[in-house]
């Protein structure tokens, strides 16, 4: 069986933030996490923006659990990513990560908007490679194409220069958005060894060791990056690497349990957040345990905090003695 090496979890806005990177990555086994995306405006990038949206600066770089945290920039100016780049450098920042990947509507002249233009492409990642501490690991996440797959070999060649490390790849265009008929790994292999030094990540709907096998074989890539299957499996990165049994039912529960937690013990006063968030997390766990969807369509009615602890301590409860049975 073809070794997978290192795993990584997605920067997924708006759900692996802050909170739920700590609770996941002591469970995943994750070689790097990442921030959301943090938007580089005209007006540039202050000091506080970088930790409120990266709080692991503040721990020299990693999360709690150890798990090293890189800062994922977006935007279009050369001189002002290259400018918070190094304003994340002095701060702590492990790594640094240019966002040329997210589909978002709401993100315009930036992010996969970009692909279309692959020479502001070479001048960003150039600018800030440039400025940038050599020390300091930079990557770069894309998408295989704007409108085309054809696309992938002239935006590796814009963004795969001297001094980047890593290019990540969601295996999809920008015009593909998530679409499941769309996902095709096998467009990295004929770019493997063309850019030497630089590493590249393949990413896309690997949510299990089957996936990452069949994507290992197709792209030739050992190292890869899951998304959502950090939350269908939270134990993800050690399963892939190490071969350890994926979470039970049991164990997930108990990972989604610590989500609740989380939000609580950070003072959020409004049960509507906290519970949002937890049942945003087994909106995906269900996914990877077919047994959690009956449960998550009862759990979407829980109204209070205290109801949601009540609910999934009776659900561990009756899961035990499942298996026990």
């Amino acid at each position: 069986m073809s070794q997978i090496t290192s795993v990584y979890l997605a920067p997924m806005e708006g759900l692996a933030d802050p909170p739920l990177r700590k609770v996941l990555c002591p469970h995943g086994g994750y070689d790097w996490c990442f921030s959301e995306f943090i938007r580089v405006t005209d007006e540039g990038l202050s000091e506080k923006t970088l930790v409120n949206d990266c709080p692991e600066l503040l721990n020299g770089g990693y999360t709690q659990d150890g798990t090293p945290c890189r800062v994922q920039l977006l935007g279009d100016n050369p001189k002002l990513m290259a400018d918070a780049a190094k304003k994340a450098a002095r701060l702590g920042a492990l790594g640094v990560d240019l966002n040329f990947g997210c589909p978002s509507r709401f993100v315009h002249h930036s992010g996969s908007m970009l692909l279309k233009e692959p020479e502001l492409l070479h001048d960003i990642t150039a600018c800030v490679r440039q400025e940038l501490d050599p020390k300091v690991l930079l990557s770069v996440k894309i998408r295989c194409g704007f409108a085309d797959k054809k696309e992938l070999p002239s935006i590796l060649d814009s963004v795969a220069l001297s001094g980047v490390s890593e290019v990540i790849v969601h295996c999809r265009t920008r015009s593909e958005l998530y679409r499941a008929d769309a996902l095709d790994w096998s467009v990295l292999k004929p770019m493997a060894g063309l850019y030497p030094g630089v590493v590249l990540v393949a990413n896309g709907d690997i949510n299990n060791a089957e996936d990452a096998q069949k994507c290992r074989e197709l792209s030739g890539c050992e190292h890869v990056m899951c998304g959502r299957g950090g939350f269908m499996l939270p134990n993800i990165g050690k399963v892939l690497k190490n071969g350890e049994k994926p979470y039970n039912e049991v164990q997930t529960l108990m990972v989604m349990r610590e989500v609740a937690e989380e939000f609580v013990n950070m003072g959020i006063r409004r049960e509507k957040i906290i519970l949002d968030r937890t049942k945003q997390f087994l909106s995906y766990a269900r996914l990877g345990s077919p047994n959690l969807r009956e449960f998550f369509k009862k759990f979407c009615r829980c109204a209070s905090v205290s109801e949601c602890f009540e609910m999934i301590d009776r659900r561990i409860k009756s899961a035990e003695l499942g298996e026990v049975l």
